[in-house]
């Protein structure tokens, strides 16, 4: 049978080898002999098997039979779908409710929180309509997540209170489950506010970047003052008692990467329940890193990394959310077709009731999508998307992450080719090489037998 090579790649790993099957997202060890049958004939296009010699003949058969090697001129390659976005339920929607903020981040995408416009609020009326509209577009859909935001949305506790009301009304009035959650400068908590959340069990995430110095840097307030101390004075009332998650929400400049591992042992002891890590986007030339930067966060990524294994390795699990995620879309076999979900049941409302195919485009009229009144326009969703990731796919198509990545994030993408004039593909080798890291942490769970564990993760990924 004359055979063509499927896409793969193979990383060396601790006691062996892994290969990753690029399209179905499936990962394999494989013994010496055969990497050793592997590289003989990988390097061929095609493979006629029966003229291959026996002992690698099995070998190739079954590579053939775990899909790393199909019948030639068979269609192979896996194309990025065509969705119809018309049919495509709501299931998340991000609540702008405050285009305004008390801080003043040094790196804020949201122009101090107004996205370029004059300040405002949501209406509360509006945002109880905003919960109707999610919750009767989202077809069959049994649970949809409703995302508070801003600016900071606890300088609007009138429409938050609404929103939230709306959410547990519609629960009981059509049997779906409402998940909310809700992003805060956590400046503004106070035991009223504390005892809301508690009480509707809103998942809070809490934008604190590490020790005083490095937030106080990030984020002062509108006098320039840091704002640290008010934030962990109001953390214990958040954090005892709580009904569910309270994450930080980490965003690091490239002169602090060198300090990630330091950043999340500090917000873990804390007491936040999880530490989400995120470099900071490029908003400004000199925000983009240079390659000494980069392989510092690599290397802290690295360190958090080999940390959480030693403790999967006990069955405890480290709250690093940027490795739980990954690890669970691996160990589930979870492929991206799109880089994300935005424009495909995901939509963020501005405080005009304006919809946008994603809350860091808010402000921007080329990515407004409808009204809450008109609904979202399928056609402009498409329009929007396409300017987006026009060239993507060809760009992508040879690199062994694609269906990992299927592109990076969107906004990034926008800021670093269309705001800055970059060539693309300027953050691929860090996102290749983070990929890596996971990949590797994942084979070294599997060979330690830590299948639970890894189970236990894509349970919580799924939900």
């Amino acid at each position: 049978m004359l055979c063509e090579w499927i896409d793969h790649q193979l990383f060396a790993v601790k006691d062996g080898a892994v290969l990753f099957g690029v399209d179905q997202g499936s990962l394999f060890f494989i013994d010496e002999l055969t990497r050793d049958a592997l590289s003989r004939w990988n390097i061929r296009p095609t493979l006629e098997l029966d003229d291959v010699p026996m002992a690698d003949r099995e070998i190739l058969e079954g590579l053939r039979d775990a899909r790393f090697l199909a019948p030639s001129g068979a269609r192979h390659r896996l194309e990025t779908p065509e969705f119809d976005i018309a049919a495509i339920p709501l299931s998340t929607m991000v609540l702008e409710v405050a285009q305004d903020c008390n801080l003043a981040c040094s790196y804020c995408y949201a122009q101090g929180g107004s996205y370029g416009r004059a300040v405002r609020l949501l209406e509360p009326e509006t945002a109880r309509q905003a919960v109707r509209k999610l919750v009767d577009d989202s077809g069959d859909k049994e649970t949809v997540t409703l995302v508070i935001f801003g600016g900071e949305p606890l300088l609007n506790m009138a429409a938050v209170t609404a929103a939230v009301e709306e959410a547990h009304n519609l629960s009981r009035e059509k049997g779906k489950r409402v998940f909310v959650s809700l992003t805060t400068n956590g400046t503004l908590l106070n035991p009223d506010i504390i005892e809301f959340l508690h009480q509707k069990r809103i998942a809070v995430a809490v934008s604190l970047d590490g020790p005083a110095d490095l937030h106080d840097a990030n984020r002062p307030d509108l006098n320039g003052y840091g704002s640290y101390t008010t934030i962990t004075g109001n953390l214990t009332g958040l954090l005892q008692g709580a009904t569910a998650a309270v994450a930080a929400r980490v965003t690091l400049t490239p002169e602090q990467w060198p300090r990630i591992e330091e950043v999340f042992f500090h917000l873990l002891e804390l007491g936040f329940h999880e530490v989400g890590i995120a470099p900071v986007s490029p908003v400004r030339r000199e925000l983009l890193p240079n390659a000494e930067q980069e392989e510092a966060l690599l290397q802290g990524f690295s360190a958090l990394s080999r940390i959480f294994l030693k403790a999967a390795q006990a069955n405890r699990l480290l709250p690093f959310t940027n490795l739980i995620d990954l690890l669970a879309r691996l160990h589930l076999g979870q492929t991206k077709s799109v880089s994300c979900g935005a424009g495909y049941g995901y939509l963020a409302v501005d405080t005009e009731g304006g919809f946008y195919v994603c809350h860091r485009l808010v402000g921007d009229e080329s990515f407004r999508v409808g009204t809450l009144d008109e609904g979202a326009d399928p056609a402009e969703i498409r329009r929007a998307l396409d300017s987006l990731t026009c060239g993507k796919q060809e760009m992508c198509s040879s690199c062994w992450a694609r269906t990992l990545c299927s592109g990076g994030c969107h906004y990034e993408n926008h800021l670093r080719e269309n705001q800055l004039g970059l060539a693309p593909g300027g953050s691929c080798d860090f996102i290749r090489r983070w990929f890596q890291l996971g990949i590797e942490v994942y084979a070294e769970l599997r060979r330690s037998g830590a299948d639970e564990f890894l189970q236990r993760l894509g349970k919580r990924v799924k939900c």
